[in-house]
């Protein structure tokens, strides 16, 4: 019997993928300028966005491919986190590629290509299918990493990353099949109504434990966060800012989807791993970006700091947990974006000025580039009225509904510990004077209009949370 195929539940994949197919073409024509690769990119991302935001509000269900691949609100919300990040780093990446000549027809490629994965990932209802999608975009991300191939950091960015990412994919895998060997099926649904109170096998904890260590690897959570600081230091600007926010967010939605869906008999097992794991991963981050003279190297461990504060959500394992980590998934994809952004704005002829003694003066001498850092670093502090204090005050707010007190007191204190390497950049800024005075390169118009949009979505989400609130409470399965 034909499997029939709802093709307008698959538009926003469908998109994504006919804009990949046409970037790819277009990239054969060397009469075409390749920032109209750029623009190919925005335009394809922006249609799946507006499709997915339709979706989304109409309410959309549905199950395709042998219910293998779930279309909800859940699975959209997280679309829009993702196509939201693609063309923010697509817009800042424009001009960044565009010094020295880079070849942006395959960057262009990777970036779609990692996008389509991740959806796939939210999209999941199988768990080969969030393999699948896992594979697809971690490869992306491999190549990308080491896109600067002259660069050897770079080089050697994208080699850890793929010994490292191989390493996760496997113990992910062998969870899979552990988890199929205690319920018979990878089928999320399936399993969890094969799991039950007296089916407790080992290999079912075992298989969940080689899920939580494949997902730790891939969205940086202690200790399996090795990776990051220097994929992060070593990877080509732009790319750092992705693998920190798209795919991060995807990481935690296929999360979200197998642990709360498929493995909800053992959320006592798992809940106190992650809790652990929080409180693991916000102190060790946060402490030691407090060390970080190099400003990627300080985000990078800001973002394994964030990590932990998205655990939080998933720790207290309610619908509240659920919409608050979404809502901060989505806030921190802006602002981390943002803030890598502004770190490309302040490049010079000879490179990026990636220590944060570079900064100091900066507040005086170039006011627009501070203004960008500087609405960033506090949104990212948890400072109001910015985002970045509304994703906080709700995953707190709901720990303390799931009576984790003492998990909300440690997130309050690491909050105050990041506030102050966050400040120390501002006030590098504002308060020093440089020991030598670095020609910053011309603004791009590209990145200038890619750090607004993020400076608009900061502020506007932190006066007015409920915009995004609201829709991310009726997201959640």
């Amino acid at each position: 019997m034909p499997i029939e195929i709802n093709w307008q539940l698959l538009m926003p994949e469908l998109v994504i993928a006919l804009t990949l197919i046409i970037v790819l073409v277009f990239d054969l024509f060397d009469s075409i300028s390749k920032t109209v690769l750029g623009w190919m990119t925005i335009i394809g991302a922006g249609i799946a966005l507006w499709v997915s935001i339709q979706m989304h509000q109409a309410g959309t269900v549905g199950i395709q491919f042998n219910e293998m691949f779930k279309v909800d609100s859940f699975s959209l919300f997280f679309n829009i986190i993702f196509l939201v990040s693609t063309i923010l780093v697509t817009l800042i990446s424009m001009s960044y590629l565009d010094r020295g000549d880079r070849k942006q027809g395959p960057y262009y490629l990777l970036i779609l290509l990692a996008t389509l994965g991740m959806m796939l990932m939210a999209a999941g209802n199988e768990l080969i299918i969030v393999f699948l999608g896992l594979e697809l975009m971690s490869l992306s991300l491999y190549v990308l990493a080491s896109y600067f191939r002259e660069s050897p950091a770079s080089s050697e960015a994208g080699m850890k990353y793929l010994l490292l990412g191989a390493f996760a994919s496997a113990f992910f895998l062998y969870g899979i099949a552990l988890i199929y060997g205690g319920a018979g099926t990878t089928s999320v649904p399936a399993i969890a109504e094969a799991i039950t109170a007296e089916n407790k096998s080992p290999l079912l904890l075992a298989g969940m434990f080689l899920l939580v260590v494949g997902f730790g690897f891939k969205v940086a959570i202690v200790p399996f966060h090795q990776w990051a600081p220097d994929v992060y230091e070593g990877a080509p600007t732009t790319i750092a800012a992705f693998i920190s926010a798209g795919p991060k967010a995807a990481g935690f939605a296929a999360f979200l989807r197998i642990f709360m869906e498929a493995l909800p008999t053992l959320q006592v097992e798992w809940s106190g791993v992650l809790i652990l794991l929080a409180m693991l991963t916000m102190t060790v981050g946060n402490i030691i970006a407090i060390s970080q003279t190099n400003i990627k190297r300080m985000l990078a461990y800001s973002s394994i700091a964030h990590a932990g504060y998205v655990l939080i959500g998933l720790a207290a394992a309610n619908d509240d947990g659920i919409s608050s980590a979404m809502l901060y998934l989505l806030v921190y994809c802006v602002m981390n974006i943002g803030a890598f952004g502004a770190v490309i704005l302040a490049r010079t002829e000879d490179g990026e000025s990636l220590m944060i003694s570079d900064y100091a003066g900066l507040g005086t001498r170039k006011p627009l580039l501070a203004m960008f850092m500087t609405v960033m670093l506090l949104s990212l502090a948890g400072f109001p009225p910015t985002a970045g204090f509304v994703g906080k005050f709700y995953i707190f707010k709901a720990a303390v509904g799931a009576g984790h007190i003492w998990l909300v007191i440690i997130g309050a204190i690491n909050t105050a510990i990041s506030a102050f390497y966050y400040l120390r950049v501002v006030v590098t800024m504002y308060m020093r004077e440089p020991e030598e005075e670095l020609e910053i390169s011309p603004y791009a118009s590209t990145l200038v209009v890619g750090l607004i949009l993020a400076v608009v979505g900061v502020l506007l989400i932190g006066i007015l949370p409920s915009l995004m609130l609201t829709p991310a409470q009726n997201s959640v399965f």
